[in-house]
């Protein structure tokens, strides 16, 4: 993307059970954990239920936002840029993100692309999305490189500030 090394991550392919806070992780959020940690940025992308996240994204961002078993109280999100997509049946729930993106901001200090992608049915025409949504997308990628090249070499890192 945009001359930017990216890998796609289903969570289809990783077991990700209930967050219960264990004591160690299961290997599979492990290795989500080091993904996460060794990028510059990620792209969540999901589906909006009842005006929020999906609970497979929220554990997700639960098992890789925990503290690491090396104990450095630093989870892998922590400083990330985040760009969300969001696919719904109805343009009424564009917001539906938001608690997801406030709690990643005041948790891990993550820096949110403000052109987060949102698309819904009426985007979709057969198998290829409008060119209303396909422009959104461009944008929204065009945001995230800027961020990302903007923000390299920042001098700071977060941690659990409470």
């Amino acid at each position: 993307m945009r001359g930017v090394a990216s890998t796609f991550v289903t969570l289809k392919d990783y077991a990700i059970p209930g967050f219960d806070n264990p004591s160690e992780l299961p290997s599979d959020c492990e290795i989500l954990h080091r993904m996460v940690l060794d990028a510059e940025a990620v792209v969540l992308a999901g589906p909006i239920y009842n005006w929020g996240s999906s609970a497979e994204l929220k554990r997700f961002i639960e098992f890789v936002g925990t503290t690491p078993p090396d104990g450095t109280r630093r989870g892998a999100f922590f400083d990330k840029i985040v760009t969300f997509i969001a696919s719904a049946g109805l343009p009424h729930g564009y917001m539906g993100f938001a608690p997801t993106m406030a709690s990643m901001i005041l948790d891990f200090k993550c820096i949110i692309n403000p052109y987060h992608v949102f698309v819904h049915s009426r985007n979709w025409d057969a198998d290829r999305i409008d060119d209303d949504a396909s422009g959104r997308i461009d944008r929204s990628a065009d945001v995230l490189v800027a961020l990302m090249r903007a923000l390299r070499g920042r001098a700071y890192t977060s941690g659990w500030d409470i």
